[in-house]
């Protein structure tokens, strides 16, 4: 992969440069000296760099030279001299990213790729997430359910940090057998291995240069190991993101089967919302994928769908009706010694005091699912948005509410 250096020892022009570059999926090197910037030209990865014409010790006619005698020939850009910085043109910034993203093998992320990214639940800026994970020196440590996409972000890390270098999976239940030159090991399923194994594969592939990350399931990091961390969250708790990440699927695949753009009608949409989906980003996609190709017609409905598809989404409605079943059982229980010592009187009745009590548990547990999402939780609640936000006035709630 091709890789934009960006030498700079002045905080600022960092912000104004590196930032942007990799919300942009671009993968940065940025360096503070002399020394280093040297290295990183000599590098037969390095395709850009941006350079501090401040940066002290700078040799522009040295620099120039240096990148000319390379095989790769590396493209050099000065920031600043009797100008403004580079950096502060806006069009002379958009004019380096696309440059950056029009090398070859530059590693950029695609819209497609970033959109995705943007929906995992990692933040507003999940690209300077990763940045900073590349840049540790830990060892890196990736948290997440089943399908979170544990692996996906193991690889982005890997790009921004190792270009150019192999990416070694090593799946649960196999030992990593060393392997020549340096790049990352990812361990599969940590959490189903003993954690003196990943010390020692930490500790050997550390030795010979190689960068180890692991996945897992489990709630803390392997212990004896300093890890630098990510957790992926389980989709969910940001429900708000099935459907924009659905619909980014939808496309993909119609694209790749060679089908005209389908939609889902507002029955599917309302079940798609409802389902828990534990298996995450690769469930959801699995089922976008199925259901395109057992499905005809521009916009598919539930009924459309195949029963092996349709016993999934049922499965979740059968396991929420059995919940119902227990929460009326030990409702009637912790209800038995309210009603026995209840006295009517004036001002609100019993039925009021209860059913508003659940209401407002129901509403606060709806809200919290959704992050606040009024529009997802309407959705969810099946009501109207209108009365969600009735109802979260009345009830004191409307603070945990986003209207959209």
């Amino acid at each position: 992969m091709a890789v934009l250096v960006v030498a700079t020892a002045r905080d600022e022009i960092r912000s104004e440069v590196v930032v942007p570059l990799s919300r942009a999926g671009v993968p940065v090197r940025p360096i503070a000296d002399w020394e280093s910037l040297c290295r990183s030209v000599c590098g037969v990865d390095t395709r850009l760099v941006l350079v501090d014409s401040e940066l002290p010790r700078f040799d522009a006619v040295l620099l120039d030279g240096l990148a000319r005698s390379m095989g790769h020939s590396p493209h050099i850009r000065v920031m600043g001299g009797r100008r403004p910085p580079l950096i502060r043109i806006p069009a002379t910034f958009r004019a380096a990213q696309r440059e950056a993203q029009r090398l070859p093998g530059s590693g950029a992320l695609s819209d497609e790729d970033r959109q995705e990214l943007g929906r995992m639940g990692l933040g507003l800026h999940p690209l300077d997430l990763l940045a900073r994970l590349a840049a540790s020196p830990l060892p890196f440590c990736i948290h997440g359910e089943r399908g979170t996409g544990k692996e996906r972000i193991a690889r982005r890390v890997h790009q921004l940090s190792r270009p150019n270098t192999p990416f070694v999976i090593v799946p649960a239940g196999q030992r990593w057998e060393r392997t020549p030159g340096a790049g990352t090991i990812f361990l599969e399923s940590g959490h189903k291995r003993e954690s003196g194994e990943i010390r020692a594969a930490a500790r050997e592939a550390g030795a010979m240069g190689w960068r180890v990350g692991v996945g897992t399931r489990a709630g803390e990091p392997p212990s004896g190991v300093e890890w630098a961390r990510v957790v992926i969250p389980p989709l969910r708790t940001h429900a708000a993101d099935i459907k924009p990440l659905a619909m980014a699927y939808l496309e993909r695949h119609c694209q790749r089967m060679g089908l005209p753009l389908r939609t889902f009608d507002h029955a599917l949409w309302a079940l798609l919302s409802g389902w828990r989906w534990p298996g995450n980003l690769r469930e959801l996609e699995m089922f976008i994928v199925q259901t395109l190709a057992q499905t005809e017609g521009r916009a598919i409905r539930g009924r459309m769908l195949p029963e092996g598809i349709s016993r999934l989404l049922r499965a979740e409605e059968e396991a929420v009706a059995r919940d119902i079943a227990g929460f009326e059982e030990a409702a009637e229980t912790r209800l038995r010694d309210v009603v026995g010592q209840y006295t009517p009187g004036p001002g609100v009745t019993l039925y009021g005091l209860v059913t508003e009590a659940a209401e407002r548990a129901l509403l606060r547990l709806a809200l919290a699912r959704t992050g606040g999402n009024r529009k997802a939780t309407a959705l969810l609640l099946g009501v109207a948005r209108n009365t969600l936000a009735s109802r979260s006035r009345a009830l004191g709630l409307e603070s945990m509410s986003k209207g959209l």
